[in-house]
């Protein structure tokens, strides 16, 4: 006798075998789950704040970072002839495919348009998903010449305490040949681990995090992963 199908949504390349084991991550209660780490992800209409906790937690994570950027920035700009770049968001990233699956798009698009309010300097915004449950990765990608850094920075942070966001061993990397600063860590939100990468330079600022991975691993592979984000105008 078939059983009756569960009325719950598809995601790309997600099945039984597949899935990870989000028990040993302390959210037991998704290993017979569909729907995405709930990095934010609004579960109900009736919680319509849960939609923006992440994209303000991106938000403070980029002002944070943008501040550090500073003078070293600029001067090495001019040591190298102040190289011009910006950010696009590629179809495929490191070999994952874009997920175009309607929830993560739109919860994609709500951090974009959150980012474009409260970075209105910014040139191109774009926020994606790449990969499956089993090898997930999200971007957020600014191209913006930031003038005033440190009052953005400010006004970010006053909103950070209720965001759950938990980040530690926050190390700064090599940036790779696009210059600028980078820093990678590890962090936790809503109970999910993850490896976050940041960057920023005089054009750009983006944001990588590789879900289930540590800072560590996260950080192997940013150089790469931002090479195909950013490009040289």
């Amino acid at each position: 006798m078939s059983q009756a199908s569960r009325d719950v949504p598809v995601y790309p390349n997600v099945d039984d075998r597949s899935r990870p084991s989000y028990a040993e991550f302390g959210r037991s209660e998704l290993l017979d789950s569909s729907q995405p780490p709930d990095f934010g992800y609004p579960r109900d209409s009736t919680s319509p704040s849960k939609r923006h906790d992440f994209s303000r937690i991106v938000l403070i994570v980029l002002a944070g970072l943008a501040v550090v950027v500073g003078v070293a920035v600029v001067v090495k700009d001019r040591i190298q002839g102040s190289v011009r770049t910006h950010v696009v968001e590629p179809k495929t990233l490191d070999g994952r495919t874009k997920i175009e699956n309607e929830d993560f798009r739109a919860l994609a698009d709500q951090w974009a348009v959150d980012l474009k309010k409260e970075i209105p300097e910014a040139t191109g915004v774009f926020s994606a998903f790449y990969g499956d449950l089993t090898s997930l990765i999200s971007v957020v990608g600014v191209s913006a010449h930031i003038t005033d850094q440190d009052a953005k920075a400010r006004q970010l942070i006053t909103s950070m305490a209720s965001d759950g966001l938990k980040i530690t061993d926050m190390k700064s990397v090599d940036p790779g040949p696009l210059g600028g600063i980078a820093k990678c860590g590890d962090t936790t939100v809503a109970g999910f681990q993850g490896g976050v990468c940041t960057w920023a330079d005089n054009d750009t600022m983006g944001m990588i995090f590789t879900y289930l991975k540590s800072g560590e691993q996260a950080a192997a592979e940013f150089v790469k992963l931002r090479g195909e984000i950013e490009r040289r105008d």
